[in-house]
């Protein structure tokens, strides 16, 4: 099975005390205010912890005399001792705040400016730079490409198929959660139990070996 917008809207409409139709058989047929809030549900769950289904390597292939480089659409990792995961060769580049002046040869330190990766020294030859970073990207459309909100009807979460009906637990729980108005509405305490209880046992199962163990909402 793969989680795409259409399976996670029309499982949104047919909750206890939904207002939308559960048919839909495309986009055509979507009702924006609860794509929005699959959307808003989908941000808030995925983009507050880091879950080690979105990691991934952005590969750098250096040219002789270009320091500047793209960097990946997410968050460089950093390891235990608290250094970015950004290495060539195996070994880790050092943080710098700027480039301290123009030179060339084996880099050994990078900076981030303007949304680009800038190497120091200057490489003098061809070199591999990998990148661990959590992405940014919630998922892909028909095409394969990252995306960043759902939009079509085949748009589809990027999820290991082990935690899928997790991640539409949660998603679907949320979006509930998000949509009552007032917290006085008396679907609002129930919804917000299972809203927490879905994004706990998300946390729990998609961990891996030695990660810390608390889960906050």
């Amino acid at each position: 099975m793969t989680l795409t917008l259409l399976d996670l809207y029309n499982s949104a409409a047919t909750q206890e005390w939904s207002m939308y139709d559960n048919d839909a058989a495309s986009e055509a047929e979507f009702e924006n205010s609860l794509v929005l809030a699959l959307n808003k549900a989908i941000a808030e769950i995925l983009y507050s912890y880091p879950f080690n289904f979105r990691e991934r390597t952005h590969i750098v292939f250096t040219v002789p005399n270009i320091s500047s480089y793209d960097v990946p659409k997410g968050i460089i990792k950093q390891n235990p001792d608290g250094e970015y995961c950004v290495k060539m060769n195996s070994k880790y580049l050092k943080h710098i705040e700027y480039i301290p002046d123009e030179k060339q040869g084996v880099p050994k330190a990078f900076c981030i400016g303007n949304n680009k990766l800038l190497l120091y020294p200057s490489p003098i030859e061809k070199n591999i730079i990998t990148i661990d970073y959590i992405s940014l990207a919630i998922g892909e459309n028909a095409e394969g490409d990252e995306i960043f909100v759902l939009k079509n009807d085949d748009d589809v979460l990027s999820v290991p198929p082990h935690l899928e009906e997790l991640l539409k637990n949660a998603v679907i729980s949320r979006t509930m959660l998000n949509s009552i108005a007032s917290e006085s509405d008396e679907n609002f305490s129930a919804y917000k139990k299972q809203s927490e209880a879905a994004y706990r046992m998300l946390v729990k199962y998609s961990k891996g070996v030695g990660q810390e163990k608390s889960v906050k909402f």
